[in-house]
């Protein structure tokens, strides 16, 4: 009887070393995958995309500044880079300016890339979707009064 007892304790210690292997396992795998979902890659295989077409019109739509802002900027060309990241799920965030011209100029190109509403395509590292940056000079261009 006692053996049979013996047997029954080494399978359980046995069984639990692979269970506790197996979760360790899991837990580290976990873990590495929400590391993995943090990071904004900044080299991928496959950059994340938009319709051009509507980024661009997006982006020339809300670059026109209303006379009332107009007159108070003196007449040029402003360029604005902004900074951005697009997400796993293909969704804009922590968009931040790269350089700052004045006259409340940053702050709307911010605006302009935080307000668009088409869908991006997340970049592709390893055949998985991942964060990465990406880049937008916005150029605004002050007519002579």
């Amino acid at each position: 009887m006692e053996n049979n007892q013996i047997g029954i304790c080494l399978i359980n210690t046995s069984m639990s070393k692979r269970s506790i292997i197996s979760f360790l396992f899991l837990i580290s795998f976990s873990i590495l995958k929400a590391q993995d979902e943090n990071k904004v890659f900044e080299k991928i295989e496959v950059n994340a995309y938009t319709s051009q077409k509507t980024w661009t019109e997006h982006i020339a739509t809300k670059t026109q500044l209303p006379d009332s802002v107009l007159k108070n900027i003196p007449a040029g060309s402003y360029k604005v880079k902004v900074q951005f990241v697009v997400d796993i799920h293909g969704n804009i965030g922590q968009v931040k300016v790269k350089n700052d011209p004045g006259y409340g100029l940053a702050q709307r190109a911010t605006s302009i890339i935080s307000s668009y509403k088409g869908k991006w395509q997340p970049a592709n590292q390893c055949g998985r979707n991942v964060k990465t940056y990406k880049e937008e000079a916005i150029t605004f261009l002050i007519p002579v009064q």
